[in-house]
């Protein structure tokens, strides 16, 4: 399940509008899922394993995936001074029957486009939301509403 599902169709919408989804899918194909990146919370479970590496790293920030083809997200903790992961991700299911989980390919990609797009002041403007085809993803933030 797709978080912020509503404020995702609503900025599709106005890419659409704009020719930008169009252009994309010229380039890279069609369409074929789409991820929101929002702020998370720490799984109580994983909060104890964690717990060392928070207090070692005071300043970090929860991130958490999501799918329209998963009903699991994604999450991690990013550390913000020094930038770096400071967990290696959770998955948490949505629903009480949620399905398969996304595959470890899914994780990497969710973790790889938090990293990237952490400035160098450990800033990330989400919510995040992401259009994904076979060949490349166009990723966009809230601020480009």
């Amino acid at each position: 399940m797709l978080k912020e599902e509503k404020k995702f169709d609503q900025f599709g919408q106005k890419l659409f509008m704009q020719g930008t989804l169009q252009e994309f899918e010229k380039k890279n194909g069609p369409i074929k899922g789409r991820m929101a990146i929002t702020e998370g919370k720490i799984p109580p479970e994983m909060l104890n394993k964690l717990q060392p590496e928070l207090m070692k790293n005071p300043k970090w920030k929860v991130v958490e995936g999501s799918f329209d083809f998963s009903n699991y997200t994604i999450g991690m903790v990013v550390g913000l001074n020094p930038i770096k992961p400071l967990s290696e991700g959770w998955l948490v299911p949505q629903l009480g029957h949620p399905g398969v989980q996304p595959d470890k390919h899914w994780q990497e990609f969710f973790m790889e486009k938090v990293m990237n797009l952490i400035d160098e002041n450990g800033h990330i403007d989400l919510p995040l939301f992401t259009w994904i085809s076979d060949k490349n993803d166009l990723t966009k933030s809230a601020k480009d509403m």
